[in-house]
């Protein structure tokens, strides 16, 4: 459950709370026609990114790492095009607009752009985020479990948690930024376009470092320094709850205070509960921005727990042939082996029988998850790090978060493995 919550808040909460800042924008619309297209712009993207991730999940779309670049790209551009209209928006000639129908027309004209931007950028930040979260109830049922398991409900609710998390978090921004000057909207999104664009940054830089390095050359210096960056792309997530705390904390206390004239006691008590009413929504940003602040820190790190991995056992050395009889691991059970090399670097490697005679061989590690390891639970064998469950007939094959094959072969009885086999992965392992 925690794991699962902490995903969903993890990937769409900058996302979602873009999306409610560029809502709170059209406030200032004064088009009633410019308003309802605008709704109608962000309902069509939410079926788009819905029906594009129910596409994907199913494979019935091709799709690839260099979507995802284009996505993160085209998010940057069409968000600094909006934070730059935002701005010119807050400081235009407001003798120069508005005079007569010209201008008019002028200013509907900009609006209208400034709106097709952010929805844009907002749609771009969407299709890059929701399809990864839309995938994760498909890959929730391990292999002897069933919908009305404790597990999957369990799984389900931080999931589903997450979801409700990132939308409230949405709506409240739109509620305290729709009821703020339109400078302060336009400093709210810069600073959450220059947290968002770091990590969009830093996703592009990991994307064409682990899929695309020959095809795109990034400098040295960058690559080597992208660890760092990725750490770094951690604590620039807090940024974003910093700047909405900022923006909660500075509402409270302007509405502490009662703003605008009053003639009779009847407005005089409507202003109070408006002024009420938005203290109590600052309060709620508040609440939310706590909540999203012990998910990344207190449930985030129960989620990452790792499990203690079961001993490795032992196998016979001939050489550079290690032998390992058939009965030994016959039984359908995953089977951990190390061995260490001339450094003193244990390299380990696992066997799970599948099907009669069949036996999948792989390296203890992934390409995805890194050196974590595989463990068993229930008879299935589940990554250590995103708690997907393995299919053991795939085990020994390559390809998403399976353990990386390891060459093999049966011979008199039992599983021959080639130890310079083992020395050539030697750099997976810590």
């Amino acid at each position: 459950m925690a794991k699962n919550l902490f995903e969903v808040v993890q990937s769409l909460f900058i996302p979602f709370v873009l999306a409610g800042v560029v809502c709170a924008a059209t406030v200032r619309f004064d088009s009633e026609k410019l308003k309802r297209w605008l709704v109608k712009s962000l309902a069509v993207v939410a079926v788009v990114v819905l029906v594009v991730s129910f596409l994907r999940e199913k494979r019935l779309i091709k799709y690839n790492q260099i979507h995802n670049i284009r996505l993160l790209v085209a998010s940057l551009i069409f968000g600094l095009c909006y934070a730059v209209e935002n701005w010119l928006y807050v400081v235009r000639d407001h003798a120069r607009f508005g005079q007569n129908a010209l201008s008019e027309k002028k200013s509907f004209v900009f609006a209208t752009v400034t709106a097709a931007t952010g929805i844009l950028f907002v749609a771009c930040h969407l299709l890059y985020s929701v399809p990864v979260v839309f995938s994760l109830p498909f890959h929730f049922l391990g292999m002897y479990d069933t919908y009305f398991s404790t597990m999957y409900l369990a799984k389900c609710t931080g999931y589903l948690f997450g979801w409700l998390a990132c939308f409230l978090s949405a709506w409240a921004a739109y509620k305290v930024l729709s009821r703020s000057s339109e400078k302060v909207n336009a400093l709210v999104f810069s600073a959450l376009y220059v947290v968002s664009g770091f990590i969009s940054f830093v996703g592009i830089v990991g994307i064409i470092n682990s899929y695309y390095r020959r095809k795109i050359k990034i400098p040295t210096g960058l690559r080597k320094s992208l660890p760092q960056l990725i750490s770094a792309e951690n604590l620039v997530f807090f940024g974003a709850i910093l700047v909405l705390i900022a923006l909660a904390v500075a509402f409270f206390c302007y509405y502490t205070k009662i703003h605008g004239e009053y003639t009779n006691p009847a407005e005089h008590r409507k202003l109070k509960a408006f002024a009420r009413n938005n203290r109590r929504w600052a309060g709620f940003v508040l609440f939310l921005c706590a909540f999203v602040w012990v998910d990344m820190t207190v449930i985030k790190k129960i989620a990452n727990q790792i499990a203690e991995l079961s001993p490795s056992e032992e196998f016979q050395l001939d050489g550079n042939e290690i032998f390992i009889p058939l009965e030994q691991v016959s039984d359908g059970h995953l089977h951990r082996f190390t061995w260490t090399n001339d450094a003193g670097k244990g390299i380990r490697f696992i066997i799970v029988q599948k099907k009669g005679t069949s036996f999948g061989v792989g390296f203890d590690a992934c390409d995805v998850c890194g050196d974590v390891g595989y463990y068993e639970r229930k008879d299935e064998v589940v990554c250590n790090r995103c708690d997907v469950v393995m299919n053991k007939s795939t085990i020994g094959l390559k390809g998403g978060c399976n353990p990386v094959p390891l060459f093999s072969r049966i011979e008199n009885g039992g599983i021959i493995i080639l130890t310079d086999d083992l020395q050539k992965e030697e750099k997976r392992f810590k």
